[in-house]
């Protein structure tokens, strides 16, 4: 991903679409305060669910390593990716 969705993009495009911030933390299985924080540019999205956050909704490039998979494997994910 050459260029990182804007916030004001993803906020506009839920408005659009008859999201909320509660939906996405429904669908991603993270707390609200952490989908609203990302929402706000309060968190940055560095690691954890705020990282999932930002790169599920394209305002930071990521890897999003799932349950199970060892950190090993997730580096050469990244490094592949």
């Amino acid at each position: 991903m050459a260029n990182p969705i804007s916030l004001k993009a993803i906020r506009d495009s839920l408005s659009r679409i008859g999201k909320t911030q509660s939906d996405i933390a429904r669908e991603l299985n993270v707390d609200f305060s952490t989908v609203q924080g990302v929402m706000s540019g309060r968190l940055k999205g560095s690691r954890g669910d705020a990282h999932k956050v930002a790169v599920t909704l394209g305002i930071k490039e990521g890897v999003i390593v799932g349950e199970g998979i060892s950190i090993a494997d997730a580096i050469r994910a990244a490094i592949a990716a």
